[in-house]
């Protein structure tokens, strides 16, 4: 069990970095306003590959960040959507750690950003999250 002392970043290591299954996270800061507001909850998906335009949580220089993953020409960045923020140019390697596939934020109910399309069969990714009905 990780000791209260521990960095959040030392407890996610512990706790989430070793799983495979879906895990929830809590969005600290304003970095992805409007989308997600501060203290809302994500959940990660580690299986669902990275794409661009991708909600993720990738670790680049030892740390860990919760951005939209961006692919502009050759070049890959993790982008806040608070514009106050400034881009990250994934300049060497990288590691994610899964994508969000949901998030929860107190007092409404989940958004989430993948749903199966019924004619393809293959998941549909979306930008703003959508309620899950049962059409979806």
């Amino acid at each position: 069990m990780p000791d209260l002392n521990d960095t959040p970043q030392e407890m996610f290591e512990s706790n989430c970095s070793t799983n495979s299954e879906p895990f929830a996270l809590q969005n600290l800061g304003d970095y992805m306003e409007p989308e997600f507001s501060e203290n809302c909850i994500v959940i990660i998906d580690p299986g669902m590959a990275i794409h661009n335009r991708a909600y993720a949580i990738v670790r680049y220089e030892n740390d860990l960040f919760f951005r939209q993953y961006l692919e502009r020409g050759n070049k890959k960045y993790l982008v806040c959507l608070n514009s106050q923020h400034d881009d990250i140019e994934l300049a060497s390697e990288f590691e994610v750690v899964g994508c969000v596939v949901q998030q929860k934020q107190r007092k409404q109910k989940a958004l989430h950003y993948y749903h199966l399309n019924k004619q393809t069969k293959v998941l549909d990714f979306t930008l703003s999250g959508k309620l899950k009905t049962k059409e979806t």
